[in-house]
């Protein structure tokens, strides 16, 4: 078997039992969907591609025209990578918060950085991105702004894959899942999807303490891609039962927790996601299945969260101190 495209690459990830997460004695069973298996590293390939077919078929997109998007990375990786191999050129929007790596993933597909260096009256980039974006767009000829934020099409992309995928690796046993805010996308389509086969599954939505997602005053965090300044118009609330806002510090805890404790590094949405979780399941009862929807690999995050001195340098220090080293575990491998 195969792939004849990329494209064919794109969803299909696995389910992984996180066993530190469970509690078998209550016979509650903590599942992580690894979005870091799609051939971009993140939940967002997902999105880019249903954006672009959308738009084949609202606008004529065709090959040599341009794709312009805001974006905090993931996304830029996503839409460089797929029009690298459809034949669009792809224009990047990001800010110098965005680690460097991002934006040289972009160039390494042929796309163009713009970089937005000025921030909003809120200490924010993202309205300023969102806005030259959109400049571009109407100036550039044959050139198109997908807006992740506000295009259903990116919700879509979720309500027709990553859910049923949930629900059929489950065998439709899907009693809570916890997923990141972001643009409102995955987690409306994922939330959508499980509520219209059993109203009964809990959707606890998470963002960073200062995004504005689910309401409040914006404040700066260091949490990259999964917090806003603005409420997008592709989130769902209906569809959402509890909002959970986690701290830079807890999130980037449990990002190191999971690499020593599971063997997995990703980026710091799935630390807040797993904080939450933690929570979460102290409350249940049980029994229970709990689906973790974890957006992207920690790779490009080596230099950051990943990096103690970087920890250091911004006053979280003490995320190291409440580390500590997995159990030693009696584990049968099979020989090789």
């Amino acid at each position: 078997m195969y792939a004849n495209s990329l494209v064919e690459l794109i969803g299909n990830t696995p389910l992984l039992h996180l066993k530190s997460l469970s509690d078998e004695q209550r016979n509650i069973r903590v599942y992580g969907k690894l979005e870091c298996h799609n051939p971009g590293y993140s939940v967002k390939d997902r999105s880019a591609l249903q954006l672009l077919r959308q738009a084949e078929r609202d606008h004529g997109l065709k090959p040599g025209w341009s794709i312009v998007e805001s974006t905090s990375g993931n996304m830029g990786h996503a839409l460089a990578m797929l029009c690298a191999i459809h034949g669009y050129h792809f224009i990047c929007v990001l800010d110098p918060k965005t680690p460097k790596a991002n934006g040289n993933v972009v160039r390494a597909f042929g796309g163009r950085v713009e970089m937005v260096n000025q921030p909003d009256e809120s200490g924010s980039f993202q309205k300023k991105r969102v806005a030259v974006a959109k400049s571009i767009a109407a100036s550039v000829p044959n050139c198109i702004n997908l807006d992740q934020y506000n295009n259903p099409a990116a919700i879509d992309a979720h309500y027709y894959s990553t859910g049923p995928e949930i629900v059929n690796q489950l065998s439709g046993k899907v009693d809570a899942v916890i997923v990141s805010a972001s643009t409102g996308s995955h987690l409306s389509g994922i939330a959508r999807y499980l509520k219209e086969r059993n109203s009964r599954t809990h959707v606890l939505g998470v963002e960073p303490k200062g995004s504005v997602v689910f309401g409040g005053t914006f404040a700066p965090h260091l949490q990259n891609g999964s917090g806003l300044s603005f409420k997008p118009g592709n989130i769902q609330m209906q569809w959402v039962d509890e909002t959970v806002k986690v701290s830079d510090r807890d999130a980037f805890a449990d990002c190191r927790r999971l690499a020593l404790h599971e063997g997995l590094l990703l980026g710091g949405s799935s630390g807040s996601i797993v904080h939450a979780a933690r929570k979460y399941v102290e409350q249940l009862d049980g029994p229970a299945n709990v689906v973790l929807v974890l957006p992207d690999s920690g790779l490009k995050y080596l230099d950051t969260l990943y990096d103690d001195q970087w920890l250091n340098a911004h006053g979280l220090e003490d995320v190291l101190h409440d580390l500590d080293p997995p159990a030693a575990r009696s584990v049968a491998l099979e020989s090789i």
